[in-house]
């Protein structure tokens, strides 16, 4: 008997467009200054304000780096994340596991 394949298409999804209005709100919330935060992202200040003035997209390492450092100071979620609003109407959240804690 074969091997069944399967092929899934990709979800369609572009950087939220409010991402600098988001960093800016974390930055401000947490209360780290312009250069402690991009230490902590191991960035220069100037990159740093790239994101949030010209709109440049991190790269998925310091993404991922920077939604850490959220989750870990408690300010990931309602701030840089927003599920509800972010995640495309093709993903449904109702067939996601629940989280175990």
């Amino acid at each position: 008997m074969g091997v069944q394949q399967r092929f899934h298409r990709p979800v369609e999804f572009d950087f939220p467009p409010d991402f600098p209005d988001r960093l800016i709100r974390f930055k401000e919330t947490s209360g780290l200054s312009t250069k402690a935060l991009a230490r902590l992202l191991g960035i220069s200040p100037y990159q740093l304000r790239q994101w949030w003035n010209k709109g440049v997209a991190p790269s998925s390492a310091r993404l991922f780096l920077l939604l850490t450092l959220a989750g870990e100071m408690g300010l990931r979620d309602g701030i840089l994340m927003c599920p509800e609003r972010d995640l495309p109407e093709a993903v449904n959240l109702e067939a996601l596991p629940t989280r175990v804690a």
